[in-house]
């Protein structure tokens, strides 16, 4: 079994990641809330004593993620993924549906390779997804998995980079399609890995003869490590860190995930103690995660502005410990090899992949 051989290939880079703009609020440091707290519904019950946040919806995901990375519970990166939107929906979604749904398309992947007579082939799975994703097909209603052009940064709307958007929309960013290209790889046991670029996730996988391929869901096409590193300007630094093209493992997969808990958290409520308690934690297991580090950057640098807001500018111990602390991080990125992008380049990146996009799908009306 082959793939077909892709002819034009445009990767998009676009931010699925903390940006590095100041927000307008003056919310201050906090200390850590030292009291338990106790949801009633048995789904998210606690046994942790510590809380990192008077939101509830937001303890009650970090702590359960948290477990999993401590090994205290499985690691489950669908849970992980349902966790953050859950927070952030406050918890309007429901789990038993968000599994459903997840259920369903599974089934659909399994039924496809069965009636393809291709279950001896290893990558059978990532054939089907790959089919579910790009094309129309019963699958997936007729409607392939498209890039959402409309609000791709989330700014207007931050549940654009769910997936629970992606699913009831079909449209989605670079975030949202590989993260559910994983869960459904997981259900139905297909080998399949996230991995970062510069302000951007896709997914590798092994083919049939163990050597990687590059999975670009935001335009349904393959792309060439050699032509990854060129167009997205990645240096060999990062590469050799381990900071781009890696391939994630499960738990740095689910670290990734607070990452994402702490771009929800202060979309909504701005900077506190809690972003730091998540981007803390994630990095731990996930040291290298330029944008992770980025977000750790973004809350220390607003976290001095505001102090010097309220209170002005003057000797102080904690204000030269937290520029220390943002010097420290900045330092690391750079040493990672981190490199911002350039916007005209990425302004011509989404009018291009628009226009890649918007060619591909009338070829297949």
């Amino acid at each position: 079994m082959k793939y077909l051989q892709i002819l034009f290939i445009i990767l998009l880079l676009f931010s699925c990641q903390a940006t590095l703009e100041e927000k307008k609020t003056e919310v201050l440091p906090t200390n850590i809330v030292e009291t338990a707290l106790k949801l009633q519904t048995p789904k998210f019950e606690l046994d942790s004593s510590v809380v990192h946040t008077d939101n509830k919806y937001y303890n009650a995901a970090f702590q359960e993620i948290n477990q999993m990375l401590l090994d205290e519970i499985p690691l489950d990166f669908k849970r992980a993924v349902f966790l953050v939107e859950w927070a952030y929906s406050q918890g309007e979604l429901d789990y038993t549906t968000f599994c459903s749904e997840i259920d369903k398309i599974a089934k659909d992947l399994n039924a496809f390779v069965a009636s393809k007579g291709l279950s001896s082939y290893k990558t059978a799975g990532n054939y089907a997804l790959f089919e579910f994703f790009t094309k129309p097909h019963k699958m997936n209603n007729h409607k392939p998995y498209t890039y959402d052009f409309e609000d791709f940064y989330g700014k207007e709307d931050h549940k654009s980079l769910f997936v629970t958007k992606l699913l009831k929309t079909h449209k989605g960013q670079c975030r949202s399609m590989p993260m559910l290209y994983k869960i459904l790889a997981i259900e139905i046991g297909a080998n399949a890995h996230l991995a970062l670029g510069p302000n951007h996730m896709y997914i590798k996988h092994l083919d049939e003869q163990g050597k990687w391929v590059n999975i670009e869901l935001t335009n349904g096409n393959f792309s060439s490590d050699s032509w990854m590193i060129s167009s997205m300007d990645i240096s060999a630094e990062s590469i050799r860190k381990g900071v781009y093209m890696k391939e994630l493992t499960l738990k740095e997969s689910i670290a990734f995930c607070l990452k994402t808990l702490e771009g929800a958290y202060e979309s909504q409520y701005g900077y506190s103690n809690f972003n730091l308690a998540c981007v803390d934690t994630s990095l731990v297991y996930f040291p290298n995660c330029i944008s992770t580090l980025a977000a750790k950057s973004n809350a220390l640098r607003h976290f001095g502005i505001a102090f010097q807001k309220k209170h002005g500018s003057y000797e102080n111990a904690w204000l030269k410990e937290n520029y220390k602390k943002f010097k420290e991080v900045n330092a690391k990125m750079e040493a990672l090899g981190f490199r911002e992008m350039n916007q005209d380049k990425y302004e011509a990146w989404v009018k291009s992949m628009e226009e890649e996009r918007s060619k591909q799908l009338a070829k297949m009306k």
